[in-house]
């Protein structure tokens, strides 16, 4: 893998991370269950998107 390729792939890493810790951070401060719902679901499309 070339550098340019190893760094859009470690770009892409960070910012699923940062998505990630965003939702997360969202959902601590969520009291109302349907949008906590919603964010749990973002949260399962980006670690989902993490795997891959």
């Amino acid at each position: 893998m070339d550098d340019s390729r190893a760094s859009a792939d470690a770009d892409a890493e960070k910012a699923i991370d940062e998505r990630i810790a965003s939702l997360v951070q969202k959902m601590r401060k969520e009291a109302v269950p349907e949008r906590l719902l919603e964010l749990a679901r973002e949260l399962q499309k980006a670690l989902d998107e993490r795997k891959r």
